[in-house]
Formats: structure tokens, C-alpha cells, sequence
């Protein structure tokens, strides 16, 4: 690490960064960068609209559609299929894997909560990011799999259906 002159690192202090969790992430879940605004959309007569309805300077958040259910539509082909069978796979690994450290983590903290309540006057706090981090993704990974399995299910169904027996 180079160092302005100005600046002299204190060794005492000094601390290599917390080691990050590993993570995978597929192109299809890239987000754009940015936010939505917050600021009240203007009329044309520079008056805002819905006055009164929402405070100052704020909007209603919009209802968040997830990236999985515009990103993995109805299927149309057997291709189709068998790709959405392919992501399924690969990300139920990842699934498996993650919901066995969040259980293990979850169980441990029920254990470390348990011994925490025989103390007086304990504060709960659950601020550990790598694992705040692990649980969303494990979550979002489990509506996003239920969402490609239901998928499959349903073009397997049309398609059973549509068959033509003689």
C-alpha cells in the first residue's frame, strides 16, 4: 500500500478487510445501476400531482416485481425448456449449499440465544452482514427456482395436453 507522506500508517492499526463471501452471479441477474427518484413527479402547470395524497418530496414506492418472473417467461419450446432445466440445476446447487449454511447458522445462533438468555440482561443483535447477505440471496434463490420450476411444470403440462393420441 503506498502512503502519502502526509499520511503515516500506524501498524498497531492496521487490519487486512474482512474476507467476503463467495458469490455467483448469472447475467441474468445483473440490475442496472441507479435508483428510482423519490421526488414527486410535476405536471405541465408545474403543479405537483396528487397534492395532498403524498408528503413533500416523496413518492410511493412502486410494487417490485421480481427480475425471475419478466426474466424466465412462459415457455414456448422444448429448447426453452431445457435451458430454463439447465439454470434450474446449476442454481439448486447453490441453493442446497447456501440453505445448509443458513440452517447451520440459524442453529447455531438459536444455541448461542438459548445460552445468551441464562445471562442477565442480554441484547439481542443480528448485525453479522455475511450472513444477513447469505439468508436474502438463499431466499430470493428459492422464489426464483419455485418460479422456473413452475414454469417447466406448466409447458410440460400444455404440452401433454395439446398431444395427439390415435
Amino acid at each position: 500500500v503506498r502512503w502519502p507522506r502526509s499520511h503515516t500508517p500506524l501498524p498497531c492499526v492496521l487490519k487486512p478487510p474482512p474476507a467476503r463471501a463467495k458469490h455467483v452471479t448469472f447475467k441474468d441477474e445483473v440490475v442496472p445501476l441507479g435508483r428510482p427518484s423519490r421526488r414527486v413527479p410535476h405536471t405541465e402547470e408545474g403543479e405537483k400531482s396528487g397534492a395532498g395524497s403524498v408528503p413533500p418530496g416523496l413518492a410511493p414506492w412502486p410494487h417490485a416485481v421480481p427480475d425471475y418472473v419478466v426474466k424466465y417467461p412462459a415457455i414456448r419450446s422444448p429448447r426453452q425448456r431445457e435451458g430454463y432445466k439447465g439454470i434450474f440445476q446449476d442454481q439448486l446447487a447453490e441453493y442446497t449449499e447456501l440453505l445448509g449454511e443458513v440452517r447451520a447458522t440459524r442453529r447455531r445462533l438459536g444455541e448461542l440465544e438459548a445460552a445468551m438468555g441464562q445471562l442477565p440482561q442480554h441484547a439481542t443483535r443480528r448485525t453479522d452482514s455475511a450472513f444477513l447477505e447469505k439468508q436474502q440471496r438463499c431466499e430470493y434463490l428459492k422464489k426464483k427456482l419455485t418460479h422456473i420450476k413452475a414454469r417447466i411444470q406448466e409447458y410440460d403440462r400444455d404440452a401433454r395436453e395439446s398431444a395427439v393420441y390415435f
